[in-house]
């Protein structure tokens, strides 16, 4: 780090709709500590445009060159999940700090592997759950934890995305390594694993948990080719559970044509509800809040107090900000030894969690008629 100031390499920042050009890069170009010193893609052309657009001094093809580059002291990997323990390990043998975007490996082998490799190195490590700076969620845990409305009794979480990967029976075949449930990107370990971290960070640990996974399109026709691929990866996530504190916990995750997000938190002196504003998923939406207090009361809306929101007027709103925060956090931890940004120990938790999940659906699971 030089003059206080943070160098970023993003690996996985094209103009071609992925997560590092469309959101980490946007969020850098904003925040104050921050230069964005290298980009890197799979082809030059691609790398040379994205440095272009973001005035980055540095293209690469190849990310051993990225990871290496002096003026890089934290490696961000934004490409797909079975790429990321190659990258992760790459940016830790070169003595770099890692952010790594969730799921952080295909399977909990992979993420403990993870964090082990950057322990040994002595390498701080990051790793993209966002919901955790999340504005509204972090007021809701602040209200929980001071008892606002009681005793918490349950949450109960009606969750839908349009479109992911699929809900019809086409797909493009950049998408189509999440039809495979052994690529570790589908609507359990991304959609359901960002909810259950935030709700983690919410209300704390799940000691019991059961999940019941359906894969409700199981043939997907390859627009480019016309090629059928069978779908192992879940559809439909139902999860049922209760906290260490005694609350009890029901979720439903699917596909649909609208996106819709509502979690319902009861307790014993009032309800609290988080609606999404926009649609977008859950770890990088904004959201609605409103509380009931007593018996007969009508829900109201809460206003979110400022001081949550630590990059007010530095970040537009949308779903970028909360990159945005993460990057915020991360600096905070590396310039004053904090532990505030959620790590790969973190991911390992959420890793975890979703192997019990899986386990509990595999032992309900019925023969096909």
């Amino acid at each position: 780090m030089k003059d206080g100031i943070l160098g970023v390499g993003v690996i996985g920042a094209s103009l071609d709709g992925t997560w590092g050009g469309a959101a980490h890069l946007p969020a850098l170009q904003g925040l104050q500590g921050f230069r964005t010193m290298a980009v890197a893609a799979t082809r030059q052309e691609s790398a040379d445009r994205t440095a272009k657009q973001f005035a980055v001094p540095r293209a690469y093809i190849n990310p051993y060159e990225l990871v290496s580059d002096p003026d890089v002291d934290l490696v961000s990997v934004t490409v797909r999940v079975p790429e990321h323990e190659k990258l992760v390990r790459m940016a830790v043998a070169a003595g770099k700090h890692v952010y790594c975007e969730f799921p952080l490996g295909r399977t909990t082998a992979e993420a403990a592997l993870m964090l082990q490799t950057a322990e040994e190195k002595g390498i701080r490590h990051f790793v993209g759950l966002q919901a955790r700076v999340n504005p509204e969620l972090s007021y809701v845990r602040d209200l929980l934890a001071e008892g606002y409305i009681g005793r918490v009794r349950a949450f109960n979480v009606n969750y839908s995305l349009p479109t992911y990967p699929t809900r019809s029976k086409e797909l493009k075949r950049s998408r189509s390594y999440m039809l495979d449930a052994a690529n570790g990107a589908n609507n359990l370990t991304i959609t359901a694993g960002h909810l259950l971290d935030g709700l983690l960070y919410l209300f704390g640990s799940v000691p019991e948990v059961s999940g019941l996974l359906e894969t409700e399109v199981r043939e997907v026709r390859i627009e480019e080719t016309g090629e059928t691929v069978q779908v192992t990866a879940p559809d439909h996530v139902v999860v049922s559970g209760k906290f260490r504190e005694g609350a009890i916990l029901s979720a439903h995750v699917r596909n649909s044509h609208a996106g819709r997000f509502v979690m319902e938190v009861n307790g014993t002196e009032g309800d609290l509800i988080l609606e999404s504003r926009s649609g977008f998923m859950f770890q990088i939406d904004s959201f609605l809040i409103k509380a009931a207090k007593g018996s007969g009361a009508r829900y109201e809306e809460l206003q979110v107090p400022a001081r949550y929101d630590r990059l007010a007027g530095q970040v537009q709103a949308g779903p970028i900000l909360n990159v945005a925060l993460m990057y915020e956090a991360i600096r905070e931890d590396l310039t004053a030894n904090g532990r505030r940004a959620p790590d790969f120990r973190t991911a390992v938790t959420v890793h975890e969690l979703l192997d019990r999940i899986r386990a509990s659906a595999s032992l309900r699971a019925r023969p096909q008629a």
